[in-house]
């Protein structure tokens, strides 16, 4: 008799409450340097989860954000990392380039639960994206959970 054992997996995935405590994390980080950007959290297969678009952030922000968080629950690293290590492979930077809602800049960062994608976080609406990354690293790490790597 078939049980069905072995057919599905389980994954981890992000709570809404972890999403909400990442997005106001960004937030705050985001206010204490002064700039106005939108937050986005994605589930583990690059769901919106929640998105905040803080007042004076660029409208253009809202897109970069989520396609920042979707790359890095897609690729399960920065994505600004993932492109430096394939910056020399000029058919992978044109074919992963080229992907609709992949943004390879900083800014994304993936969101771990036993040592597994469980979501993402995209932040964007700096003036650089070293700023983005850097409030996403910081909702990361106050909200809790594991780094990548």
């Amino acid at each position: 008799m078939d049980t069905g054992a072995g057919l599905t997996t389980t994954r981890p995935t992000l709570s809404r409450a972890r999403a909400r405590r990442l997005v106001d994390a960004a937030a705050r980080e985001a206010e204490a340097i002064s700039v106005a950007v939108t937050i986005v959290t994605v589930d583990e297969s690059g769901v919106l989860k929640e998105m905040c678009r803080m007042d004076g952030a660029p409208l253009v922000s809202v897109q970069t954000a989520l396609s920042k968080a979707y790359a890095a629950a897609a690729i399960g690293m920065p994505p600004d990392d993932f492109y430096a290590a394939i910056e020399s492979d000029g058919a992978a930077v044109a074919s992963f380039a080229t992907r609709p809602g992949l943004a390879l800049i900083g800014g994304g960062m993936p969101v771990m639960a036993d040592r597994q994608v469980a979501g993402a976080i995209g932040v964007a609406g700096a003036m650089t994206a070293a700023e983005d990354r850097r409030i996403a690293e910081a909702a990361v790490s106050r909200a809790g959970g594991e780094q990548a790597g």
